[in-house]
């Protein structure tokens, strides 16, 4: 659990995950270094709390962000499974052994359980039941995300019980400075993932926090979180390379583009990102993840679909040179 300015909340989720009916556990706690008085609730709640001693309280030297608290749990986890979860939500009393239970008998890379997204105030705003069949095979999880977007496998890192070996053997991280650091971490999992379970009960309550990341990311986008997104693009760009040769290459394009102009959008209409910086990141993100000459060996559908990205939601001028250009690289292949 990453904690960082959570006073609010942190006690209701501290006491849900140290209830928990499962007893061969440890708690690794990432102290994000906040202002309010999150880590002295946490202290309090822990002394003298019968899982006093099982309670680790890892204390980053500077605020970096939530990435920062994944990392320290993957590198710092003394247990055969690892399973994350926000500071400011809350898990059923049965979750770990539910999920644990469920892997032990599918021995898979993850489980994910259920989840209800809910108001503070309790009121109920939706379930996501995760009935949905075993996967397993290569690249079937990421066929699973990337290709048919099947809503069992969200973005969000928490309510996954990951074999701590998967995420270790695969070098699975987060970067550690960023604030939005659960889409990129999910990329690599579905990716590498061989396998993955699902458990139809709910295990998650996600509640509607006013002054979440979610919530910056719907207002006006900070500066820091638009180079998050630059950093970002260019990661996508870089690891998707190693899937060239393979079929689920075309979809995970797609899902870039998706993300790239979701990020566009976001980065343009903020007020408080100075036009220099936000015109960097538009040309940035018209270099793509491949080049147009790439583009013309893909499938026409796809072929077709990407131009026409580039022609309605980027700059006229940066889309008309791209377009030039992959009709010379067309020519010379001819």
């Amino acid at each position: 659990m990453p904690v960082y300015n959570v006073e609010k909340y942190v006690e209701r989720a501290l006491l849900s995950a140290l209830n928990q009916t499962y007893e061969n556990m440890e708690f690794i706690i990432a102290d994000d270094r906040g202002t309010d008085k999150s880590m002295e609730i946490i202290r309090r709640i822990v002394a003298g709390h019968p899982r006093e001693k099982q309670v680790r309280i890892i204390e980053h030297e500077r605020n970096i962000g939530p990435g920062a608290g994944r990392n320290t749990a993957i590198e710092n986890a003394q247990g055969k499974y690892l399973y994350f979860m926000d500071s400011d939500d809350a898990i059923s009393p049965d979750c770990i052994a539910r999920l644990s239970a469920k892997m032990q008998e599918e021995n898979v890379d993850f489980v994910t359980g259920s989840r209800r997204r809910l108001m503070q105030s309790g009121e109920i705003i939706e379930d996501l039941i995760c009935n949905v069949p075993n996967m397993k095979g290569h690249l079937d999880v990421a066929r699973q995300f990337f290709e048919k977007r099947n809503k069992a496998l969200h973005v969000a890192s928490w309510n996954r019980l990951y074999r701590l070996s998967f995420l270790r053997d695969n070098r699975i991280l987060s970067n550690p400075t960023h604030l939005n650091e659960d889409t990129a971490f999910s990329f690599q999992v579905f990716l590498n993932a061989f396998s993955c379970s699902f458990v139809p009960e709910i295990t998650y309550f996600y509640y509607d926090t006013p002054d979440s990341i979610v919530k910056m990311q719907k207002k006006n986008l900070p500066p820091r979180l638009g180079l998050n997104y630059a950093e970002m693009c260019s990661f996508y760009r870089e690891y998707v390379q190693k899937y060239r040769k393979e079929n689920i290459y075309e979809s995970v394009l797609q899902w870039i583009v998706n993300n790239e102009y979701f990020y566009s959008i976001k980065v343009s209409d903020s007020a408080v990102i100075a036009k220099p910086d936000k015109r960097k990141f538009l040309e940035d993100t018209a270099r793509f993840p491949v080049s147009f000459g790439g583009i013309a060996g893909l499938k026409r559908k796809k072929s077709f679909f990407y131009i026409m990205w580039f022609a309605f939601h980027l700059p006229c001028r940066i889309a008309l040179f791209k377009f030039i250009f992959w009709l010379s690289e067309v020519k010379k292949k001819r």
